[in-house]
Parts: C-alpha cells; structure tokens; sequence
C-alpha cells in the first residue's frame, strides 16, 4: 500500500525526550516500510525516518500546512493516517483515518481512532476503534534485579500527581527520582521543590540512555496521575524494562494493566503497601513478556493494517465534493491571494 503518515508540528519523529504521539508515528512508519509499504510522512523539520519521502512543515499556521500538505500529497495514496487531525476534518478524497491520543475528534470526521477503549467510550462515545500504542522492546533494557529508589516520570504538574509520589515515598521511606519537564513552576513551587532533599530528588527532563537506565533500575515505577489518562505511555515503557509499575484505578490504568491487575492501586495507602511487598508483584519476566504480548509495535502495526485494509475494501470511508480540502485545493490553483476559513 502507499500510506500517508500525517504527524504533529510541535516535535520531531522520532522525539528525543518526551512525545508520545510522535513516537507512535515512528514505530508505525518504521513497520510499514518493513513490511515492504511505501509510506509518506509529513511532520516537523528535522524529523528522521526511512519513509519513502518526508515532507517537513514550513510554518506553523495550521492553514498553511494543510495547504502543504495538500500541495505536496503524493499521487494513487491508498490512505492517510493523521495523528494531527488537520487533515482528517478537512476530508480529502482519499480515504482518512484520524487517531486521537488524548481527546474528542471533530465531529465532520469520519474515521475515528482512539488509543484506548476509556477513550473511545469517554469521547468517542463508541463511534469508532481502539487500537493501543506500541512500541519496540529493543529500545528498553531489561534487567531482573533492581535498585532501591522510585521514579516518577513525566510532566511536572498537578494533574501528574508528583506530590502523590512523593507521599508514597515519604510513607515507604524511600528514594524517589522525579525525572520530567517542569511545566506548572507554581505547583512545582508548591509542592515539589519543599520536599526535595537528599531522599527525594529533580533531575529534571531526561531520554535515551539516561532514560532507560532509570526504567531498568529501579524498584518501582509510581504511576500517580489524578486524571484520567488516555492510555499512559509509561506504564508500557515500564513493563517493557521489566519493573513493576504502579498506577491508580482511573482512566485508562486499569485497561492497560488489565493483564497484572496487582499493579493496580486504590489510595496512596495501598501503593506504599504494594511498594514495600514487592515479591509478591509480577516478577521482571513476566511484566516484560506480557508488555510484548500486548504492546509492541508489531501489535499496533497488524491492528491499523487490517483497519487500512478495512476502511479501503468496504468502502467506509465517504468522499465529500464540498469538503474543505477540496476548496483549499482549488484556492490554491488560483492566482490569488488571502486564506479561506
């Protein structure tokens, strides 16, 4: 098939750091031209893959990267795939999908895909699919034996609930290493920074190597979000190392954990309890095996082949002669100036 990757304007693919929709749009790209596809990927300059052709933003106005995008689409595409959602609303003729990694798709969108079964309920209100992130267990380090320090990894504000980690920590008298972006200095200020000492450190953002190690190593990772998270990309990378990862019974935890329902916590009680009795957790084999069952790029990349092939063969996708790509296109092949809405 040729197939058109659409990725976001904000980060490269792959991302260094943090970017779990661009990290979705690289393991994807990268399987499908494996499996001998010709895929075409737009996404932010200096993006890296082994596409077929990539195609990097020129600005950042959304208008202008669809016409872009629209100007530079490669000729008998089969489908897009658009993680942006620019493209998708604006319904070219050619059959689309959009995937949301996090919240509502518009309406005038016709193919929905949501990262989770919680979102596709939440947001989607079942019109759609659920296809879950994957990723490749080669990028992470496997190892049995562990340190004695947590690790919080993620965005530093309130709705990550680092400050419930840092009770955890306090309860178990533990280590705990923060590793992420500070996003919310007020709420860092807070509660965060009071708390900081010898036993409880910010390291602050981190990646690659550095990253792994961290995964790897430590005895448990604290999954402390107070909101309902669309899938939660750490609870897999955590797995994928082999560490017990503990997260609170919202959102979607409990579906991604659904397969070592020990992991799943009630209260911070609970957590520090689950901490302290670590034997009795999955053991680092079992977590990695049941992350690479569930999640691996492989995974995602024959669940969106067979939608391709779906969407495509049972013609459910509807072209639409006055669709917004249509009017974008026909401005653009006018000697004119100005935008149209």
């Amino acid at each position: 098939m040729r197939i058109v990757q659409i990725s976001t304007n904000t980060i490269p693919v792959p991302p260094k750091n943090y970017g779990g929709t661009q990290r979705d749009v690289h393991y994807l790209t990268e399987e499908l031209v494996k499996r001998g596809h010709e895929v075409f990927l737009f996404a932010k300059k200096g993006s890296t893959s082994n596409a077929t052709q990539t195609f990097e933003y020129e600005s950042n106005d959304q208008t202008k990267q669809l016409d872009f995008i629209i100007k530079n689409m490669p000729k008998n595409i089969d489908i897009i795939h658009d993680h942006y959602g620019i493209v998708a609303k604006a319904n070219p003729p050619i059959p689309t999908i959009c995937q949301s990694h996090s919240k509502a798709i518009k309406s005038s969108v016709q193919i929905r895909v949501y990262v989770s079964k919680f979102i596709l309920s939440k947001y989607g209100k079942g019109n759609g699919y659920a296809i879950y992130n994957g990723m490749s267990m080669n990028d992470y380090t496997f190892r049995k034996k562990k340190k004695k320090y947590l690790l919080f990894l993620g965005r530093l504000i309130k709705e990550k609930g680092v400050h419930l980690a840092i009770k955890v920590a306090k309860k178990t008298r533990r280590k705990l290493i923060i590793a992420g972006t500070l996003n919310d200095k007020k709420y860092y200020r807070a509660k965060i920074k009071p708390h900081l000492g010898k036993k409880i450190r910010y390291i602050g953002p981190v990646g690659g190597d550095r990253k792994r190690r961290l995964l790897a190593n430590a005895h448990c990772v604290l999954f402390t979000s107070t909101w309902d998270e669309p899938f939660g990309l750490v609870l897999v990378e955590a797995m994928a190392s082999g560490t017990p990862v503990l997260g609170f019974r919202r959102g979607a935890v409990p579906e991604v954990l659904r397969g070592v329902p020990r992991l799943i916590c009630n209260t911070t009680t609970g957590m520090a309890s689950k901490v302290r009795n670590r034997k009795r957790l999955p053991s680092a084999r079992a977590l990695r095996r049941y992350a690479r069952t569930r999640y691996s790029e492989h995974n995602m990349t024959d669940a969106f082949l067979r939608l391709y092939r779906n969407v495509i063969n049972k013609k459910l996708y509807k072209i639409k002669k006055n669709a917004l790509w249509n009017r974008r296109k026909a401005k653009l092949q006018r000697p004119s100036n100005g935008d149209e809405g």
